[in-house]
């Protein structure tokens, strides 16, 4: 017994030392991350596979360094034993990386070839990216991995579709090693050249304080109304949610602000939690920066990244203005009251103090919409948000850039963005891999056939198939990689099958984002759901009711490109308003209210008026226009005359 307790001690200060020192190490690793990626836009010398084994160097070495840190008071020989298996993971991925870094040019000349070392290196590398994938996103993406490996190599044995010849083992791991293909394809290169510098402008904007600022003026601007609350968290989670990246760390962040205040109006917690579920999905598909998403799509697909941003920007804003107008009118029927004044910011005041903060983002817009490159744009849009912040503090302290203030904004700030951009290069590197075996395989071309055959050619059922294998996808792993693989796999297919090469892309990727609300597993919710102390599945529920334009949204700009903003101006104006009415007369026909409350019969022709509108034409939108106008009409002057009866009676 004194025996175990001893070594037990001796457990606790070993696992306290190697903490201690990955607690000193890990900083300054993400620090010189940032550094580098931004000295990279400014001096680019160095080849593109070569920063991008670098960028995964130190994207693999803080995931490692990041699991050794101890991050409550919970000791366990498990614990030690965890921290000895990063340290061993730690260094199996920097040699890799440095192999891969100084026998660059000998691994060129011979392309096709492999050695033993090289075998050996790619299955060390392998095996990094898998555990880091594991410690970050948990067991599903690896092990997709892991079977994509075993289908690369077994594959001669499976029937049908799956049937290929088959890589042997020290040929399939270099193909998607050594090789330079695989880990370091397009993903990667688009998470080392694009993805890292909007996590670092989105790592100073946190540090900066800008993301508080965000919420305080949505606050201001819809506090005043009924469902001020809801309003708020609404539109600051989609300001915050499309720069920072990820649905789960948006409500993570903003909902432990925005979902109690929402209750405390009188919200139902898990009402609550399916607006900030929600509303912080929807960051991923509202440009400027839709949650790194359009980056990767411009990769893919060729098509300039702010041309992918503008055509998105429509159906993004009716994806949130219905959100906003389902939240309000559920506030009008409950009889909800505004926040209190002295909860609600002077616009005026937040606008003195803090509006510079919108300077950086309107700067990116203007920058990408002019032709300047994404990797330009977002390292001026860092140099421009750093200016903002020395301004803004200057007025009170004009050496404010000698003050520990400013060099800690600095420092913390490229530190988050590092930490922000660690776990999608790994994820981005686990891709690679699935990918290129995809094409090597020829699976890709096999789902492809598949899918055509299935569906019969049939535009429609294709899309639906495309849809439910993307949400699927999604519900498992990160929104970025469940929509390269299946755009990978579904994507050529629906092009074949006449649909627009952009939209069908933002079609994948809407439905790879929402699978954040979707149940079983809808993560956003699930977050959303402890935040409000609310049941998960009437949450999640709740959510994807909430969500449903989005759901719907995609099938809509498939077939009607105007709402991707192509074609005539008065087609696209009247398409836009069409759909919008239909939407609007969903979001009533759900929430049971417009000026008061909806009968049956009322309800039931706002479901009809939702269809018609949702499927734009000459004859629906006649139909949609008229029910419309019949039943808003008809609420409205019965809403008017309760409220001259009430007058009156007083």
């Amino acid at each position: 017994m004194p025996g175990s307790f001893i070594n037990k001690r001796k457990d606790l200060g070993m696992e306290n030392k190697i903490s201690k020192i990955a607690g000193k190490i890990f900083p300054v690793v993400a620090f010189a991350m940032s550094v580098y990626h931004l000295w990279q836009v400014m001096m680019p010398s160095i080849d593109p596979t070569k920063h991008m084994d670098i960028h995964l160097a130190f994207a693999l070495s803080l995931v490692f360094l990041s699991a050794m840190i101890i991050k409550d008071d919970k000791h366990s020989g498990r614990t030690c034993l965890s921290q000895i298996a990063s340290i061993c993971f730690l260094i199996m991925a920097l040699v890799s990386t440095a192999y891969i870094f100084v026998n660059f040019n000998a691994l060129l000349n011979r392309a096709g070839r492999y050695t033993g070392m090289d075998t050996i290196i790619g299955f060390i590398l392998i095996l990094a990216v898998l555990e880091a994938t594991r410690r970050t996103y948990g067991l599903l993406l690896p092990g997709l991995v892991v079977i994509s490996l075993l289908y690369g190599h077994f594959g001669k044995y499976l029937p049908g579709i799956f049937h290929h010849a088959g890589y042997s083992w020290p040929r399939l791991i270099a193909s998607v090693t050594t090789y330079l293909y695989g880990i370091f394809g397009t993903v990667l290169n688009v998470s080392a050249t694009y993805i890292v510098l909007f996590m670092i402008f989105g790592g100073l904007l946190e540090s900066s304080g800008a993301g508080q600022f965000f919420i305080n003026i949505a606050i201001a601007l819809g506090g005043k109304t009924r469902s001020g609350a809801a309003q708020a968290a609404v539109i600051g989670s989609g300001l915050v949610g499309s720069i920072n990246g990820s649905a789960v760390a948006n409500v993570a962040s903003t909902g432990t602000f925005t979902i109690p205040m929402m209750k405390d109006r009188g919200y139902e917690p898990y009402y609550a939690g399916a607006i900030e579920s929600v509303a912080s999905t929807g960051g991923m598909i509202m440009p400027p920066v839709m949650g790194v998403g359009a980056f990767i799509m411009a990769g893919i697909i060729g098509v300039p990244y702010a041309k992918i941003a503008l055509c998105a920007l429509p159906a993004a804003l009716m994806y949130y203005v219905t959100t906003g107008i389902s939240v309000h009118m559920r506030a009008l029927r409950c009889g909800f009251k505004p926040l209190p004044d002295e909860m609600i910011p002077d616009k005026k005041k937040l606008m003195k103090e803090d509006g510079l903060f919108f300077l950086p983002l309107l700067a990116i817009i203007i920058l990408l919409i002019s032709g300047t490159s994404v990797m330009r744009s977002a390292f001026l849009g860092c140099v421009i948000l750093v200016i903002c912040y020395i301004v803004k503090n200057s007025v009170r302290n004009p050496k404010f850039v000698l003050t520990r203030q400013f060099w800690g904004f600095l420092y913390n700030g490229l530190i988050s963005g590092a930490k922000s951009a660690m776990t999608v290069a790994a994820a981005c590197a686990a891709m690679g891999i699935v990918t290129q075996i995809f094409v090597m395989t020829g699976l890709a071309m096999n789902i492809v056939f598949f899918i055509k055959t299935l569906s019969g050619s049939v535009g429609l059922v294709a899309l639906i198939l495309t849809m439910a294998v993307t949400i699927l996808f999604g519900m498992g792993v990160p929104t970025t990689a469940a929509y390269v693989l299946v755009a990978s796999l579904a994507g050529s297919v629906l092009v074949e099958l006449g649909f627009d090469k952009l939209a069908v892309h933002l079609f994948i990727y809407y439905y790879a984002a929402l699978a954040n609300i979707t149940p079983p597993v809808a993560s956003a919710a699930l977050v959303a759901s402890k935040i409000a102390k609310a049941d998960y599945f009437k949450t999640s529920v709740t959510a994807t009711r909430l969500g449903l334009p989005g759901f719907i949204l995609p099938f809509m700009f498939v077939y009607h490109q105007e709402l991707l903003l192509q074609g005539n101006i008065i087609s696209i104006v009247a398409i836009v308003f069409s759909s919008f009415v239909g939407l609007f007369c969903m979001c009533a026909c759900f929430e049971g209210f417009v000026f008061r409350k909806l009968n049956v019969i009322e309800r039931i022709l706002m479901a009809v008026c939702a269809v018609c509108g949702i499927w734009p034409g000459t004859k629906t939108d006649i139909i949609c226009y008229v029910i419309f106008i019949v039943v808003i009409g008809g609420q409205y002057m019965q809403s008017r005359k309760l409220k001259r009866a009430v007058s009156g009676q007083r």
